[in-house]
């Protein structure tokens, strides 16, 4: 189960490489992405994603638009510091994104 220790930058940057389209907020803080994708399969992509960070009781920023569905992940509970548990719900995230159209 993944841990919510701060990760260092160099496991940050390890793990930001195998996440194509994540980058890390101006601040570093957070692990933020948008997707484009058609209006109302944006609205179901974000209630995906509301039942993935459910079930791994973590849970992140989701900023829905007109077709973009943009997500802020970051660790509270570690100072707002990145986790494994950030990448690991950005990893899931990715995941789902193909079969909802999302780019």
């Amino acid at each position: 189960m993944p841990t919510a220790d701060p990760l260092s930058n160099k496991e940050i940057a390890d793990r930001l490489a195998e996440l194509p389209g994540w980058e890390l907020s101006a601040d570093g803080a957070a692990l933020v992405r948008t997707y484009r994708l058609a209006h109302l399969p944006a609205a179901i992509f974000a209630v995906h994603i509301a039942q993935v960070q459910n079930e791994l009781d973590h849970h992140s920023d989701l900023t829905l638009g007109y077709n973009t569905l943009g997500v802020a992940i970051t660790t509270h509970s570690a100072g707002g510091r990145l986790t494994w548990k950030d990448f690991g719900l950005a990893a899931r995230i990715a995941a789902l994104a193909p079969a909802h159209g999302a780019e």
